[in-house]
Formats: C-alpha cells, structure tokens, sequence
C-alpha cells in the first residue's frame, strides 16, 4: 500500500493513542475532590482514577471478538464513542457512583481499542518502520496524556467537574480515523509452536510471563497518580497547586522517552528493563525523600521517562515472538495484565500500608522503590544469562 507512507496515514493510525493512557489525566482533581466531598472515602475517590483499568482489562479481552465481527475499523470507532460518552459525562454530576459508572464506560471504550493500537501498526508496517512507529506510539501516549492533564488542570481551576471537558479530544481523533484508516486485510493466526511444545501465540508462557511483568510494574507506577497529591498535602508542601504542571512534564517525559526508544532498543538490546527499573526505582526513592515540589517533579520526571522505555519494550518482543494474525490476542493478554494491576494498585497498596502499620503516602513511595530496585536486579540476572532464548532470539532478530 502507497498510502501508508504517507504523514497523514501515520499521524491517523497514531492519533487514536492520544486518548489511551488519559484515564489518569484527571488525577490532579483528586485533592479537590477529598475536600469537597467529605463523605466519601480517599480509596474510593482514588479510584476514580484507577476504576477505568478495570472495564478496560474486559473489553481489551473482548475486543478481539467484537472486532472480528465488527472489523477493527469499527471496532475502533465504537471505542472512541464510548470514551466521548464516559470521558465528558461526569462533569454533568458529584454522585461518586455515577462518576464511577461513567469511569467504567471509558475504561470500556479504551479497553475496546487498546490492543488494536498496536496490532494495526503490525498490520500496515513491517521491519524497522515497524519498531519505529511501535515507540511512536508510546511517545504518542505520553503527549496525548500531558496535554490532557494540562488541559484537565486548567479546566479544574474552574471548578473540579470541569476537568472531564478534556475527553472532547477524542472528537477530532475519531473524525481523523474514520475518514482516513481503512480497514485492514484479515488473517487467519497460524499454528507455530516452540522448541519446548508451547504455541508461541495467544496463552503462551512467554505472552504471560510479559503479562504478569506489566501487571507488577503498572501496579506500583500508579501510585505516581493516585499518592502524589495526598503527599504532597501530608508533608504540607508550598507551591502544591504545581501538582498538576508537574503531572503533565510527568507526561511529556514519558512521550520523549518514546520518541527516543528505537535508539535506546538498538543500543541495549535485552538491558532495557534493568535500565528501566533502575531508574523508576531512583524515582521512586527521591520521591520518598522528597520535601519540596521541585523534588517531586524531578523524581516524576525520571519515573515517567523510565515508564516510557518498558513497555514499549514489551510490545515490541510481544509482535516479534507471536505468529501472524494472533498480535491482537497475545497483546490482549499482555495488557489484561497491566490493566489489572492499574485496577488492583490502590487497594494493593492499602494493604501493603495496612500489613507494614505505616498508610502514609511517602511509605508507598518507598515500598514501590524497593520493589522497582529487586525488578532491576531480575532483569539484570536474565539479561546477563540469557534466560528465554526465544525472546532473546527475538529481541536480537
């Protein structure tokens, strides 16, 4: 296809990435929110910002089904539609159920193009372009998540309900795809299997084994979203209205760090993920020690670059290591796992405060360091081992 070299075909295949990861674009509103609705519980509050994970890991489940019915054209569409409905809608009320509700219909309408984002680059887009756009996509993410969460904070200083206005985006994306994504040739998966008996697509151990990687990962890197602002409160820190240009530069972070992991993958190969939870665990420990809000965002700042470079990573091996026609299930699986552990983090976290007899905000930031400092020294012992030889086959194709 000649189209597909052209910029707009791209920039329409890229552009419904913008909205992706904006479920946590709103999270600056959770201060607010604790102040003005007294009667609700902090966790509950939270999970306005994590709740979307949940519908998501569903319908990224489902959405290989829908769009092997609808086609992922439209499958794409009807997801955009929803995140329109789910992601505008809360501003019309303050019943926490209702905004919990709606959350859900825009985890919902994500979850049912999420996957589909990446197998549609697969799709079109082979070789080195390939892993080139894969981390455009990443870096697409981050920038449609740091304008959201700049626009979220500006329309929050209007008044908190406001925020929600930022999901109108999606309009102009969905216009965008419609009129210029066509839907793409279907192929049947085809049975390949392993050296050790294992098919290397759909429930694969390797494609569960990456699940399970972004379901820890994604678990602990939530708490950037859901426990800085309480932190922030808990140390009494001047300046916190800075809360929300801090989140965005948290966004903006992550979306150089994609632009920029074609280069990083050539250069360290199997070394990303240590690089990566090295430096979230650096993160995460400035975090901790933190006393200022120009710490945080420095702190955030290298978190959400380190964020960027690990899961583009995963995808990446996921569309090498599975056979044809099956990149949208296996990716399916692998985000199951990173939605989950969005979804479960603050109660995760809850208990892990619960357990230790220390809740505080700052002590979630250093249980996540030491969790991000073990990962590192996993991925450095498998990197140096060489342990999963058809990934590293594939990582080194």
């Amino acid at each position: 296809m000649n189209i597909k070299n052209k910029i707009w075909f791209k920039t329409a295949l890229l552009s419904i990435s913008l909205v992706l990861t904006s479920a946590s674009a709103i999270s600056a509103i959770i201060p607010m929110m604790l102040n003005q609705l007294p009667g609700v519980s902090s966790s509950l509050i939270e999970s306005i910002v994590t709740i979307p994970s949940f519908s998501m890991m569903l319908f990224v489940l489902l959405s290989g089904p829908i769009s092997s019915r609808l086609g992922k054209k439209n499958t794409v569409l009807l997801g955009l539609l929803l995140v329109v409905i789910g992601g505008i809608l809360p501003m019309l009320t303050t019943n926490i159920t209702w905004i919990l509700a709606l959350r859900l219909v825009l985890g919902a309408g994500l979850g049912m193009f999420n996957s589909l984002a990446v197998s549609l680059i697969s799709d079109f887009f082979e070789g080195d372009e390939r892993a080139q756009l894969v981390g455009f996509q990443s870096a697409v993410q981050g920038l449609g998540s740091s304008l959201a969460t700049f626009v979220a904070g500006q329309l929050a200083l209007i008044d908190w309900p406001f925020a929600f206005l930022c999901y109108a985006i999606t309009i102009p994306i969905a216009l965008l795809f419609f009129f210029i994504i066509p839907e793409p040739e279907r192929e049947e998966p085809t049975a390949s299997t392993t050296g050790t008996g294992h098919k290397s697509g759909g429930m694969s151990l390797p494609v569960l084994g990456l699940g399970a990687a972004l379901f820890l990962f994604m678990t602990f890197i939530m708490i950037v979203y859901t426990k800085t602002g309480i932190m922030i409160a808990e140390k009494s820190m001047p300046n916190a209205g800075f809360l929300g240009t801090a989140l965005t530069l948290f966004s903006l972070s992550t979306m150089i760090a994609g632009f920029l992991f074609g280069r990083i993958y050539k250069w360290f190969r199997n070394y990303a993920p240590f690089i990566s939870s090295l430096l979230t665990a650096t993160g995460f420990v400035l975090l901790w020690f933190a006393q200022n809000v120009t710490m945080v965002t420095v702190a955030m700042l290298i978190i959400g670059f380190s964020f960027a470079l690990f899961i583009p990573y995963i995808f990446t091996i996921l569309t090498k290591i599975v056979p044809k026609g099956s990149e949208t299930i296996s990716i399916s699986i692998a985000m199951v796992g990173s939605n989950l552990g969005a979804f479960a983090s603050p109660y995760v976290i809850k208990l892990v405060g619960v357990l230790s007899g220390n809740e505080t905000a700052s002590f979630s930031f250093l249980v996540s360091a030491i969790v991000f400092m073990i990962a590192a020294l996993l991925c450095l012992g498998i990197a140096i081992r060489g342990k999963g030889s058809k990934t590293q086959m594939a990582v080194h194709s």
